[in-house]
């Protein structure tokens, strides 16, 4: 265990360390003991003299170490050297009628503010049991002390005794309200961060809006207001924010946010609610409106703040709006269920072109749980690769002859039978599924063509590839992958590209077409006529075919206007030296007709529709 010195036990552990304040106000205590004491010496007898000489060299001493800062050394040193100096004046001279004795309240002030409390309760008792001593000595005849007799010397140490008094007591009141002040502030500050900290968990930090809690609340409390009235929640996500974000910085999309909070805020009432969810999305609370088509004018109102042009950093921003709406009681009134429907109206509202209101109905959550568990459905036949592979053939148009295949993917869930691909593809593309899948009919695809040659039959396959394949930007290299995976030659493989495709992101696609027609690899433009029928790319892009939409070739022996489109199309083809493929041939005059317009090649069901790869080899065989 520690031992702790005389001197040592003098501080405790909250005096270790003084402020620079404090230090400097102790040394000034130290610096008016030592004037004064020296000042006594001149009009004291020889032995008061001596005592006071010694503390006074004490005292320098004590001015050295707190200059060294040895403070709790200096401290213990202090106290207990103007004890002992008080103790020695009073022995020496009157006892306990000598005025030195009113230096005891002055040291135990000294002791209350710099020492620990154990350390001040032995000074205390010791100058208890010192003076009892002194008491008892006096009152026994034990001891004998000069009478206390009014000189010039006691004139000078009373002044003395109450000039140190009165200046440290000032000095060290004056500190005292200076830390009361600094409490009152510190009070302040801590009230103020409460508040904010408060705020802060009660509002959106960027908008000032109130947060999801604060909405849910401002919502109860309008429900339980509006009793016999419907309560409105409208979910507000602005369309295509992200392009502001991407061009302009995060900084301004910020500014715009809280622009359209502030112009949200005038379209409302105060006993309406405005919340900013996150991100871009809002919700507004709405308890004040007597019939649908007033709801229905405030929410249109909304919709045209939303389409206000806002000037950040010197550019003109101009934004819409989806907003999905639903209704109290109609629509139920827990406000997170409530919140879930409207977010499902306003993807409707998404759908239906954005810019536009839609009010919630329970068809949308059954659309909504469907696409989820189809979701999760394809994960998982995606994952088991539970997929199969159908092959249509297509003929040419001179010799009658198969002269390839198309391959499409085709899925038959346990659960939900047979799902078509206009219903899947896309929920794999919007789930990033695709590029797995696309893998897998690219694999399956070449491998067959492959055997099949193998067989005697040389034709070539076509295999449609997904916009988001394109995306990935790694196209080239699993085709490459997979020709060598399959040993299929290049040429023997053809590409079916949407329109769409090749207006997305042009410089990147067209790389990669690049990349692959080297290899040697076909494309084709399947549904053509249909898109965006910009005719630019068909002399941009390295292409071979154009497959001609169904609807076309569908109505050409009724439709007088559906033939010259597809006359056209075909001259067109011919001119710039690419081949024709008709989708969608089921009888005999539309064959005819396609023959006699120069069209290369069909497929349809006037021959056959999609089949396994075993039915296929049948329609091979002579």
């Amino acid at each position: 265990m520690k031992q702790w010195t005389l001197f040592e036990f003098s501080a405790g552990s909250e005096i270790a360390a003084l402020t620079a304040k404090q230090l400097k106000r102790l040394k000034q205590i130290v610096w008016i003991c030592l004037l004064a004491v020296i000042s006594g010496s001149v009009a004291s007898g020889p032995l008061s003299s001596a005592v006071l000489l010694t503390s006074a060299v004490g005292l320098a001493c004590i001015l050295i170490l707190l200059q060294r800062r040895k403070i709790r050394f200096a401290i213990g040193a202090l106290l207990w050297l103007l004890t002992l100096m008080i103790c020695s004046l009073i022995s020496i001279n009157s006892g306990i009628f000598d005025l030195m004795l009113l230096g005891y309240p002055l040291v135990l002030a000294y002791a209350a503010m710099y020492s620990g409390r154990r350390f001040y309760l032995l000074l205390f008792g010791f100058i208890l049991l010192f003076c009892s001593f002194l008491a008892l000595a006096s009152l026994y005849n034990w001891l004998s002390f000069s009478p206390a007799v009014a000189t010039l010397n006691t004139f000078i140490t009373l002044n003395l005794l109450l000039l140190v008094s009165g200046v440290t007591m000032r000095l060290i009141a004056r500190d005292t309200k200076d830390v009361l002040l600094q409490l009152k502030q510190e009070n302040e500050r801590v009230v103020k961060s409460q508040l904010e900290i408060q705020r802060l968990a009660q509002h959106d930090p960027l908008t000032g809006l109130v947060n999801r809690t604060q909405c849910e609340l401002g919502f109860q409390r309008a429900v339980a207001a509006s009793a016999q009235q419907s309560v409105a929640l409208l979910f507000i996500d602005l369309d295509n924010f992200k392009p502001i974000n991407d061009a302009l910085g995060h900084q301004a999309g910020d500014e715009v946010l809280q622009q359209l909070a502030a112009m949200l805020q005038s379209q409302l009432s105060e006993q309406d609610v405005l919340s900013r969810f996150g991100g871009d999305e809002f919700v507004v609370i709405i308890s004040q409106w007597k019939d649908p088509a007033e709801l229905e004018q405030r929410i249109q109102n909304l919709l045209q703040s939303c389409q206000q042009e806002f000037v950040v950093q010197q550019h003109k921003v101009q934004l819409s709006a989806s907003i999905g709406v639903t209704r109290t009681p109609q629509d139920g009134t827990d406000f997170h269920l409530l919140c879930k429907k409207a977010d499902t109206a306003m993807y409707q509202a998404k759908k239906m072109g954005r810019n536009r209101f839609c009010w919630y109905h329970s068809d949308m959550e059954q659309q909504q749980l469907d696409k989820f568990n189809l979701m999760m459905r394809l994960r998982v036949a995606v994952k088991q690769q539970l997929f199969t592979v159908a092959y249509q053939p297509t003929y040419d148009l001179k010799t009658n002859q198969i002269s390839g295949a198309e391959a499409l993917l085709r899925w038959s869930d346990a659960e939900l039978g047979v799902v078509p691909p206009d219903v899947f593809i896309p929920l794999a593309e919007e789930t990033g599924l695709i590029q797995e899948l696309g893998l897998f009919v690219l694999q399956k695809a070449c491998a067959q063509v492959k055997l099949w040659q193998e067989s005697g039959f040389l034709l070539g396959i076509a295999v449609n590839i997904s916009a988001m394949q394109f995306k990935q930007g790694d196209l080239p290299a699993v085709v490459t992958q997979v020709l060598a995976d399959t040993g299929l030659e290049a040429h023997w493989l053809e590409l079916e590209l949407t329109e769409s495709v090749l207006i997305d992101d042009t410089a990147l696609v067209k790389q990669q077409i690049d990349q692959l027609s080297a290899l040697g690899v076909r494309f084709a433009i399947d549904d053509f006529g249909t898109g965006y029928s910009n005719l630019g790319y068909l002399s941009q892009f390295s292409l071979n075919s154009l497959k001609i939409d169904r609807s076309f070739v569908a109505r050409i022996g009724h439709n007088a206007k559906d033939l010259a489109l597809v006359n056209g199309i075909i001259q067109l083809a011919t001119s710039l030296g690419l081949h024709t493929v008709a989708e969608g041939v089921e009888d005999t005059q539309s064959l005819v007709l396609l023959q006699q317009a120069g069209c290369s090649c069909a497929q349809g069901y006037l021959w056959s529709k999609a089949v396994s790869q075993e039915e296929f080899g049948s329609l091979l065989a002579p």
